[in-house]
């Protein structure tokens, strides 16, 4: 028997693109559905989020962090840290399980949820900032108790040997006497908040990204730097300052001096800020204690 179309091989076509047709709408009704679940999933997530009874004191100086820039680093962040810390242990012992609530992303997101914070219509840069320092600072009370606390005066505590990992000691009356000895005491110190990001980067520090350019140049030239810079100051310090002028020009100096009108600590706060937007590259997980 003759098949009714004119030409075998659009028969065949038709029959293949039908079925290639069906194939497809079922692999869309396979997406819809998957999406329609991890919806669902996320607005489970988030009522149970906003069910927490930590939420009121988080709320509360939120709006402070959000209102004020006086005193924001001294005493908000500590105050944001202690209350995102409390979050964490109601948020991990509640019935539902989830997906990377522990993680800086998470975080930050729910606080930026719970201030009704829009950064596209009023972008708040101290706020962002005190913000990742605060969640930081959380994180690691949350995961390390006994090296990090905060004190109802909301004095920032953390185990000595982790806030300055190497001691520097000098011998008098030696040349070249100074040494760095490793810190091997366990008692808690106050350290001043800017140190937070410092800490962040020894004890969690970030996977280099695939694509990222090579910086090994970089940080040859400032080791180098760095040595020389202390070497400079060495002799200043020593029983012949004068010598300085022996190792260095007029020119070299000036280029020192220079060194004074840069911002160290805009430069790693504008990275650190950067880095952790790049949430689909990197993600910062919480390390069991």
């Amino acid at each position: 028997m003759d098949i009714p179309f004119k030409n075998k091989n659009n028969f065949k076509k038709s029959v293949i693109g039908v079925g290639y047709s069906k194939n497809k709408k079922e692999k869309n009704m396979v997406k819809n559905t998957k999406n329609v679940m991890e919806q669902n999933e996320d607005m489970e997530e988030k009522n149970f989020m906003n069910s927490l009874k930590s939420n009121e004191a988080l709320k509360s100086v939120l709006f402070k962090a959000k209102n004020i820039t006086k005193n924001l680093a001294s005493v908000v962040v500590p105050q944001m840290a202690t209350a995102i810390k409390s979050l964490m242990t109601e948020a991990s012992s509640g019935k539902i399980e989830i997906k990377d609530w522990n993680t800086i992303k998470f975080l930050r997101s729910h606080c930026y949820d719970l201030a009704s914070y829009d950064r596209q219509k009023d972008l708040n840069q101290n706020f962002e900032v005190s913000i990742t320092m605060a969640v930081r600072l959380a994180i690691m009370m949350f995961s390390k108790p006994e090296q990090f606390d905060v004190t109802k005066n909301n004095e920032i505590l953390v185990m000595d040997k982790v806030a300055t990992p190497f001691i520097e000691q000098t011998k008098q009356g030696q040349k070249g006497g100074k040494k760095k000895v490793k810190n091997t005491s366990e008692e808690l110190v106050e350290i001043v908040p800017s140190t937070i990001n410092k800490i962040w980067s020894a004890e969690y520090p970030t996977v280099k990204r695939p694509n990222a350019k090579n910086s090994v140049n970089i940080t040859r030239s400032l080791k180098e730097a760095l040595n020389i810079l202390e070497n400079l100051q060495n002799i200043c310090e020593s029983k012949n300052p004068s010598k300085i002028v022996e190792k260095i020009s007029d020119e070299d100096a000036g280029v020192i001096g220079s060194f004074g009108l840069i911002d160290f600590n805009k430069i790693r706060d504008t990275f650190s800020k950067y880095e952790e937007n790049l949430s689909g590259e990197i993600t910062e997980k919480v390390l069991s204690a």
